[in-house]
This record gives C-alpha cells, structure tokens and sequence, in this order.
C-alpha cells in the first residue's frame, strides 16, 4: 500500500516522539457537544494513556479563558500526553458577548453534557478523568464534584470562591438590582455585562464548601494573593475530603494572574503547577 508523503512524514514524526519521549505538538479541534453547547477537544499528537481534562471557564468569559491562559494550559497538558475539553458555558461563553443568559443550573448541566461527552471519546480512561475550573467555573466545578463525587479523579480550581455561593453573589454589584427589576447592567472593567434575576436566583441554596465535603478525590486550589475575592484556601482544605488535597498562593498575582502583565511569571508559574499536578494525581 502507498502512504502519500505528507502521511508518511506524519505517521514518521509521531514514531519519532514515542521513541525518544519527546512532547508532541497538540491537535485543537472545534467540537459540537450538546445543542447550542460547543468547544475545543485538544490531543496529544502522539501516544496517549486516556488521561483527559475537562476544563470550565469563569464569568462572562469563554473557552480559552482571559489572555488564552485556559488554552495554553490545554496545550501544555498535551504536551504531556494529556487530552482535554475546553467548553464555551450557553448563553455566556463568547469573549464578545454583553448580555449573560446563562444560570448555575444551565452551568451545570453544560458541565454534565460535557463530561458524558468525553466518555464517547476513543481511548479516553473513564477512571483518569479529572477538571479544572477558574473563577466561576470554578465554583461549578465544585458542586458537579458534590453532585457526581464518582466522576473525576481530580480537580483543580483557579482563583475560587468557597463557603455560601449565594451570599457572595448576592453581594456582587447590580444583584440587588437584577432581583429587584429582573434585568442589570453593570460596568465589569473589560466590558459592560447584563445579567438577569434567574440568574441569581440559581445560586439559591448552592454551598461549596458542603459539595466539596462530598468528594473524595484529589483537589488543589490556586489562587493569587491580590485576588479581589477572600482567599479561599484555608477553608477549601478544611473542606475537601479526598487526598491529596493542596492549596497554593501565589504572591503578587491578581485574578487572573496578571495575564496581560509581560514582566510577571504569574501566568507561567500557574500553568507550570497546574500541569504538574495533573501529571501526578491524574
């Protein structure tokens, strides 16, 4: 049989990678999941052993997450034989996007479409599936951990809430308003953003602390000291049941890890722990 070049060159390559254990370059490929639900399936280009992250964006923010941060931690991950999911939340995940439909709910439902998902996919090792979230996404990812403790044998969450949910957003700017009027239209620093009652509303009830209790996996938390949120650490490791579980400040890092500071290593450094963590406990 007759194997084109470029093929040839390809299947080459990769032999190449899995003889002298060097990182391959990744495969990013827009994926369909779920009506109107969408995202990125990026794989190692090389040899796999089912390894998969899931991986869950914050408020009003999309897939690849703030300056690519989420999407060059996909591709470190690969890098290290690593698959993963990057998912864009409905009604929300669009850079661009003003106006947020989205819920908790609908977060989560997202989150469990998406990781049904994985599960189709060849080769993935439902027992070495683990998730990271960031910010809000974070906060989702914990309850799907309370709800679904079974499903991930490791999580990470960057610059996370901890304790009563529906009181911190409560507290936000315009909720009052939203719940008031059903509709806010709030200034958010890198866009304005309007959000809607049953947005707040879906927060009702939601404890992070009581849902992380509920999961017995790996957990690490990593957060920045200049985070606008209260460090959540202390509480989060009082909380979390599974071992190993380990928190990380890193000093001088906002929110989102000074992303677009150039003469910071915060971004560097989260990805470096991230992928190391992975590496370890997944």
């Amino acid at each position: 049989m007759t194997i084109r070049p470029i093929r040839a060159l390809t299947a080459l390559a990769a032999l190449a990678c899995a003889i002298i254990s060097t990182p391959c370059p990744a495969a990013d490929a827009p994926v369909a999941i779920a009506s109107e639900l969408n995202g990125a399936w990026m794989t190692p280009d090389g040899p796999t052993d089912g390894r998969t992250v899931l991986m869950l964006h914050g408020f009003a923010d999309d897939m690849n997450g703030a300056g690519d941060l989420t999407k060059h931690c996909a591709e470190e991950l690969a890098r290290h034989g690593i698959a993963s999911l990057r998912i864009n939340f409905r009604g929300e995940g669009d850079r661009k996007r003003t106006v947020i439909e989205s819920t908790f709910a609908t977060r989560i439902a997202d989150t469990e479409a998406a990781y049904g998902w994985i599960l189709r996919q060849r080769g993935v090792r439902a027992d070495r599936v683990g998730v990271l979230g960031w910010s809000l996404g974070s906060a989702t990812e914990i309850e799907v951990l309370g709800r679904h403790p079974a499903w991930f044998r490791t999580g990470a969450v960057w610059s996370s809430p901890a304790g009563d949910l529906e009181k911190l957003m409560l507290g936000m700017p315009g909720a009052q308003e939203a719940l008031r009027d059903g509709v806010t239209t709030q200034d958010a620093g890198w866009k304005k953003i309007t959000t809607y009652r049953a947005f707040y509303q879906s927060f009702h009830g939601i404890d992070l602390d009581r849902s992380l209790a509920l999961y017995p996996g790996a957990f690490l938390s990593i957060d920045g000291s200049l985070d606008f949120l209260p460090d959540p650490s202390k509480e989060l490791m009082k909380a979390a049941a599974g071992r190993p579980a380990e928190a990380v400040i890193i000093g001088g890092a906002d929110h989102i890890f000074n992303v677009f500071d150039p003469a910071t290593s915060h971004a560097a450094r989260l990805i470096e722990i991230t992928r190391d963590w992975f590496v370890r406990t997944l």
